[in-house]
């Protein structure tokens, strides 16, 4: 387990150097795409939430999260003191604030997503899954990939 602290922000990453390298990589080119000359690389639109990345059977998708009581949940789970590893939310269309599920064209609700250890098996999938039959998943209204599992939190608080 490894964690970096920049500027505003810290990231941990559930895996080791590759990881971690990733993790530098997005966040000099969130600093960079930013247009901010602060040198904090932090989106507007993302302060004062954390964003999570899962990885699921290969596939990579992003949760913004405001909620105090999820966001200690994600923290939890980082810390290996929870079993909580599947995110269950509203599904929504587009990208999310400030894109942060890009390329994707939905997200789940960062007020009321939450943490369960199990969910009912309807709305499992792939997120490449969930792109491809997005009207019905939208009409569905939720996502809980099972397999999920946290690569990486980065916190905007």
């Amino acid at each position: 387990m490894s964690t970096m602290t920049t500027k505003r922000h810290r990231v941990w990453s559930g895996r080791s150097a590759p990881a971690l390298l990733w993790a530098a990589g997005a966040a000099l080119l969130l600093a960079g795409g930013c247009g901010g000359d602060d040198g904090a690389g932090v989106p507007p639109e993302l302060e004062g939430g954390v964003l999570a990345t899962f990885e699921v059977e290969g596939e990579r998708f992003r949760v913004w999260v405001t909620n105090p009581a999820t966001i200690a949940d994600l923290e939890a789970l980082r810390d290996g003191r929870s079993t909580a590893n599947i995110p269950n939310g509203p599904l929504l269309a587009g990208p999310g604030t400030g894109g942060h599920n890009a390329p994707w064209s939905w997200h789940l609700d960062p007020e009321e997503t939450e943490m369960a250890e199990a969910t009912i098996e309807v709305c499992s999938g792939l997120p490449s899954f969930v792109e491809e039959n997005l009207s019905d998943w939208l009409a569905l209204g939720r996502y809980c990939p099972w397999s999920a599992r946290l690569e990486s939190l980065e916190d905007f608080r």
